[in-house]
Formats: structure tokens, sequence, C-alpha cells
């Protein structure tokens, strides 16, 4: 009696784990079946940081701005499907966010129509893609918003400020326990996001000034949502997570340059200014033309899209008038602009460090056109302040600063018909790093003034 008790128990267990490894597979098959019986509008693949809430936020939007109904998302881990009917048709939007790395890939292996990256592409994918045309260009780049990383500690932690410089010391292990740094007598624990992320990758290009293998003491996490949880528990962690995902965690201030340390907002990540700010960009392939993905990207970069970014969490292109408080050792022009002006959110940069703007700058005369031309800021004027990378003779300095501001006041009269602009030069004056790979980038700019 007992042994047939046994063999029913143990059929009943066996049933249980059958049943609940079919359970498990249910979503992939529905999944699967629901696609089937729709037509793919386009595919996305990349990042987590722009895949998890942002890119799913855009297509459902997008399809409501074409008439859509019963959009729905589906969602399984990284995975999501964003359903919807469209003209009577059932369609389908697959977005999988596993790492900006894999959206380059997928593009290369024609899994993915855009690929999704919280980092520019790196050379060695543009020489993958070349066979598709030119990835760092205007046609397949789309910068849709910025983020920064934040660099955080657990609340008890007495850190107030970091260096960058500190920040690599604490990641290669040459500053191992917080005493070092006048806190508690605690090894640190830096915590590091995997070798596919991009918002790794943003880390080791600001950090170390290239990509780098994690130290055997580094704590690799699975994603942002980790590290937080992490660092909310553990007295000894430290680690980097987006803005967005960094609310009520006790932020540090970060250092770099000849700029006082800063725990960053919405306005110094705005005009790029912070040094761990970092783009979110959409790619596509140029070779390859697909009318809903130019559909899209073009609603992605509209005010309609603008708004989805900002309403995520991460902070959106549209110009925006910030007030900054005067730097004391400013040249006495650019003093009394700061005094008496606004400055716009919007920085010019050029590609490179080239004497051409890159891609957001481009996308970003438009935008400068569109907000002077607002009724209420028809009466601004309007000045362009070059700056230049530091350089050892001042006199050339002034000049590239000067070259710089022109540039972009002869890119808004040609294209967009505004002749109305000043320029002011102010050479290598305030650079935002001292790193010399990144400084002619950050440095080399054209700030927006109006009064």
């Amino acid at each position: 009696m007992e042994l047939g008790q046994t063999h029913k128990e143990n059929f009943s267990a066996a049933a249980l784990l059958f049943m609940a490894a079919l359970a498990s597979l249910l979503p992939t098959c529905c999944a699967e079946a629901a696609d089937n019986e729709s037509r793919v509008l386009f595919r996305m693949t990349g990042s987590n940081t722009v895949g998890a809430d942002l890119a799913p936020a855009l297509v459902k939007r997008y399809l409501h701005s074409l008439g859509a109904t019963d959009i729905n998302q589906r969602t399984r881990g990284e995975k999501h499907w964003i359903d919807a009917r469209l003209q009577n048709e059932p369609v389908v939007v697959p977005i999988i966010a596993l790492g900006s790395s894999t959206g380059f890939k997928a593009l290369n292996g024609d899994t993915a129509d855009i690929g999704m990256a919280s980092r520019r592409v790196k050379a060695k994918e543009v020489a993958m893609l070349a066979r598709f045309g030119d990835f760092t260009g205007p046609q397949a780049e789309h910068v849709i918003g910025l983020d920064a990383l934040v660099i955080a500690v657990h609340r008890d932690n007495p850190i107030k400020r970091l260096s960058l410089a500190q920040l690599a010391q604490i990641y290669r292990g040459e500053i191992r326990n917080w005493a070092q740094l006048v806190g508690k007598d605690l090894p640190i624990r830096p915590l590091h996001r995997d070798i596919e992320s991009g918002t790794r990758a943003t880390f080791d290009t600001e950090v170390f000034g290239g990509s780098r293998p994690a130290k055997p003491f580094v704590y690799e996490v699975s994603g942002n949502h980790e590290t937080r949880g992490l660092v909310l528990r553990d007295p000894a962690a430290i680690g980097y997570l987006p803005f967005a995902d960094a609310t009520g965690l006790h932020k540090v201030a970060i250092k770099s340059g000849e700029l006082a340390a800063v725990v960053p907002d919405r306005g110094i990540i705005a005009t790029e200014d912070f040094p761990l700010t970092r783009r979110l960009y959409l790619y596509r392939n140029p070779g390859r033309y697909n009318p809903q993905v130019d559909a899209f990207l073009h609603f992605a970069e509209s005010h309609a899209g603008q708004q989805i970014v900002e309403d995520i969490g991460f902070i959106n292109l549209t110009p925006v008038a910030l007030q900054m408080a005067p730097f004391a050792n400013a040249p006495a022009n650019y003093r009394a602009l700061m005094e008496n002006g606004s400055r716009l959110s919007i920085s010019f940069r050029f590609a490179n460090g080239s004497t051409e703007l890159d891609n957001r700058a481009l996308r970003d005369l438009q935008r400068l056109q569109d907000f002077m031309t607002e009724e209420e800021n028809r009466d601004l004027s309007l000045t362009l302040v070059g700056f230049s990378d530091r350089k050892s003779n001042e006199t050339i300095s002034d000049l590239i600063s000067r070259f710089r501001a022109l540039k972009v006041q002869g890119a808004l009269l040609r294209d967009h018909q505004m002749g109305d602009s000043k320029i002011m030069a102010v050479g290598a004056f305030a650079p935002l790093t001292a790193d010399r790979q990144q400084g002619p980038v950050k440095n080399s700019r054209v700030e927006v003034w109006i009064n």
C-alpha cells in the first residue's frame, strides 16, 4: 500500500514538473505564433538603456500617430513585442534589449533594422558594417536624447565628491579602502556592467580613455537594476547607472578639467558639460531603404518624440534657456554675456574634433531655427561663443575658437537663413576635460546664448 502511494506521489510530482516546464515554454510559443501572424514593420535590437522603456514608448506613440488601434506590449525578460492593428492588418515591432554591441551585430547579420546604442559606434563596428555604407554619417546615426552616468554610493558613505582620476584609481585597484578617501574603514566594492553594455563602454571611455578588462576584485552586475539594489544595501559599494535610474540614491559630485565638481542635473546634462554625459543613439542601415524605419526615426527626433524622451526620464534635445552662474575668472565680454543673458541647452560640437559639425549639430541647426522663430523668441539676439581645445599658443587658440563660431554662423546663414547672429571667441577658456584624447571633441565647442 505504501509503495503504491509513493508511486502515485512520484508520478504526481513528475506530472507537475512536466506541466511547469510546458508552461514556461508557452510565452515563447505564443509570442512566436503571434509574430508569425503579424507583419513586422521593423526590428530593433541593442541597448537596454534605450530598449527597456524608451524604445517601447516611442514605438507605441509612433503607431498611434499612424492611426493604429489595439496597441499592446508583450514582454519577456529583455524582449518586447509591440502589437497593433494598422489599416485592419495585424503588425508587430520586436525589440530585443541585450546591450549596445548586440545592436551592431544584429545590423550586420540583418536580424535588425534599427540598432539601439547608449554609446557611439566603435571603429571596429564601422569597419564591420562598411559594406552597407558609412555608419558614422547622418544617414545612419541619429541622436535621440541624452543621459549621464551617475556615480552612487551607499547613503551612509560620507564621500561627497570624486575626480575622474580617483574613479580610475578605484576601478584599477590603486585605491582599495574608503579610508584612503577619508571615508570609513571598509574595502571598496566597485560595481561594473558587463562587456556588451554601452553603459560600461561610456564609463570606460570617460574614465580610462578606452575599453579595458575588469580587475578580479570588481563585481560585474547584470544591469542597472542590480547596481541600484547593491548600492542601496551595501555600505562598501560604488557603482554607476543612468540618470533616470538614480533617483533617491546618494550621488557623488564628479570633477573633471578646471570645472567645479558637480552632481549632474538636467541642465548640465543638456549642454553636455557634465563629464559623464552620453548620447542615446538609433542606427539604421544607410544602404537599405525602409519607409517605416525612416518615418519612425523622424518621429523620434520630432517634438512629439522628444517629449517622450523627457517623459521616460532622459534629457531631450529641444532647446531650453538656462540661467548660468557667471565664472569669476571669465573674460570680460563672456562674463557680461553670462550676467545678462541665458544659455541655450544646445552646444554645437564637431566630428572627431574636425572642422565639420557632427551629426547631432546638423540637426540642432534646425532646432535652433525653430526656437528662434517662435513668437516669444523673435526679438531675442543670438550670440555664438566659440571655444577651442587647450593650446600652448594663445593666439592660435583664439583663432580656432573664432573659426568654430564662424562655422556655425555660416551654416545658420547658408542653410537656415539666420543671418543676425553675433560671434564671440574665448580661446581655450574653461576646458571641460584635461584628457588629451577627449579634449579635441569636448573642449572645442560653440555655446549658444540669447538676450
